[in-house]
């Protein structure tokens, strides 16, 4: 009889020992996605200064949701990530998977990934997890950032990096996964403007390395 597989618990330790995963603080991959720069609009400018202000005002007092609403669909929207056919930004989706006799199921707060037909992903290349600490809640957000980008390599059954992001309030630190090297940036404080610029940098770049990968 087949053994039914193990659910495995969200701790980004747990995780890490599972998959015998090394976890650093750079590689060549995370500093080619984080080193790039580009020229902004006056009009993404202007905006980005309004949200950073906003964030460094009322972001403190923000639950989940309204950090979405208030700020991070705002940031999306001006990257336009979405290109038909090939990428599509996804909010609130859960992904299921069972990978070494282990199962997870994540809900991703933000994924990009390849559409199937109208408004279901199908091939995942990004997550973001989003984390508010509130009173009486734990949760890892790392650990369910992991998880999905394990999910997400062992279904693509591609050579290609996965990458992700969370959020711990204002701040951000990104991450790669590539074949069992996973590592971390420094954390971005989105109220900073030279650090928030850094971020869409980041982000624009992101819609490139996907479209490269599906390119090859």
């Amino acid at each position: 009889m087949e053994k039914e597989p193990i659910k495995l618990i969200l701790d980004t330790d747990e995780v890490l020992d599972a998959f015998n995963l090394e976890r650093t603080n750079g590689s060549a991959i995370l500093d080619e996605w984080l080193s790039t720069s580009y020229a902004l609009t006056e009009l993404e400018e202007t905006i980005l200064a309004e949200k950073r202000q906003r964030l460094l005002i009322e972001g403190y007092f923000w639950n989940e949701e309204e950090l979405k609403m208030h700020f991070l669909a705002a940031i999306f929207d001006m990257i336009r990530f979405d290109e038909k056919h090939k990428v599509k930004l996804f909010y609130e989706r859960p992904l299921k998977g069972v990978i070494n006799g282990y199962s997870f199921h994540v809900v991703c707060d933000v994924m990009l990934a390849t559409p199937k037909g109208v408004s279901s992903p199908k091939k995942p290349y990004f997550f973001l997890q989003e984390f508010k600490k509130q009173r009486g809640k734990e949760q890892d957000e790392e650990a369910q950032l992991l998880a999905a980008m394990l999910v997400a390599q062992y279904e693509n059954q591609n050579s290609f990096p996965v990458y992700g992001c969370y959020l711990q309030g204002k701040n951000w630190t990104f991450a790669t996964l590539h074949d069992k090297n996973y590592c971390l940036s420094q954390q971005f404080d989105a109220t900073k403007k030279e650090d928030l610029y850094q971020i869409i940098y980041a982000l624009k770049h992101l819609k490139l390395l996907i479209l490269k990968q599906l390119a090859s």
